[in-house]
């Protein structure tokens, strides 16, 4: 399943007009690396190889490669890309490369000599070892591919705190989006969508841009008739708190399952009583101003 889901994502960008913004190469990347730790784990299907890896570094690197490789890369990509949904405002591109690059360094560097550390007969889950074994010149390498590490989240941190103030204004549809949530304005009103989209194509939006182009083309509607609503009459739920109560109970219930009873009822009296409060609580109607 997993070489499908890869030749699946590659297949997506064939023939595509990719273009090597921070979230695509964030995307890229998660791909490249999520094939090495991958591959790293095909090796442990063999009994031989799975003895002399097992509770090594090998083991450290192979899962570092899946769940760094794979998720962090994954994360930080959808970040670049909903940035603009959420806030309106666009993440710093120069800076989002340089982010891109030292984390694709720093995480090679960090977790790939792992691999050589196992094999050598590192154990995992050490924090100390005798000189003398071997392992002190791939740690070094390691421990300075962390720093770089630490140097790519704070570039991130930085470009995210600096966007978030004065970062350029992205427009509704920033990337020429294929699918609904684009063809709203960036950040989204309260309401989401004044009407309920009417979906014909499996990529909608995509359609109706070209459907409008088309007929601005032909002279049949002009730029700003389409897409006007009166939101007058939109209802909104009361801003409200309880969910929130409801939400620390059910964690509360969750840790007392694990480690003490006695939470589990502190926790699902929250959540009952929150439940039945928010249940109570007076509804809005919709003001004129709204």
């Amino acid at each position: 399943p997993t070489g499908v889901k890869i030749f699946n994502w590659i297949a997506t960008m064939w023939r595509g007009s990719v273009q090597l913004t921070a979230a695509m190469l964030f995307s890229i990347g998660f791909i490249a690396m999520f094939i090495i730790g991958g591959l790293s784990g095909v090796m442990h299907s063999a009994a031989p190889s799975d003895a002399q890896q097992q509770d090594t570094y090998f083991v450290v690197a192979h899962i570092h490669y899946v769940l760094f490789g794979g998720s962090i890369f994954a994360i930080f990509s959808g970040i670049y890309y909903w940035f603009p949904k959420m806030t309106g405002k666009l993440l710093d591109e120069k800076l989002g490369k340089i982010h891109f690059f030292l984390t694709f360094l720093g995480m090679n560097i960090t977790f790939f000599p792992m691999h050589f550390l196992g094999l050598g007969g590192m154990p995992r889950r050490i924090y100390t070892y005798d000189s003398g074994q071997g392992f002190e010149f791939w740690n070094l390498v390691a421990t300075f591919g962390a720093v770089i590490l630490a140097l790519s989240v704070l570039s991130f941190l930085h470009n995210f705190a600096k966007s978030v103030k004065k970062g350029e204004k992205a427009g509704d549809d920033p990337w020429d989006g294929r699918t609904l949530e684009w063809s709203i304005s960036s950040p989204p009103p309260e309401y989401n969508f004044a009407e309920i989209p009417h979906v014909t194509k499996r990529d909608e939006f995509w359609h109706m841009k070209r459907r409008a182009k088309k007929l601005s083309n032909d002279g049949e509607i002009t730029e700003g008739e389409a897409g006007n609503v009166d939101v007058g009459s939109i209802h909104m739920p009361s801003p409200s708190y309880y969910p929130l109560l409801v939400s620390v109970g059910i964690v509360i219930v969750s840790y007392g399952i694990l480690y003490n009873l006695g939470l589990v009822v502190v926790g699902g009296l929250l959540g009952i009583l929150s439940i039945y409060g928010w249940s109570f609580e007076p509804a809005t109607e919709p003001s004129d101003e709204h």
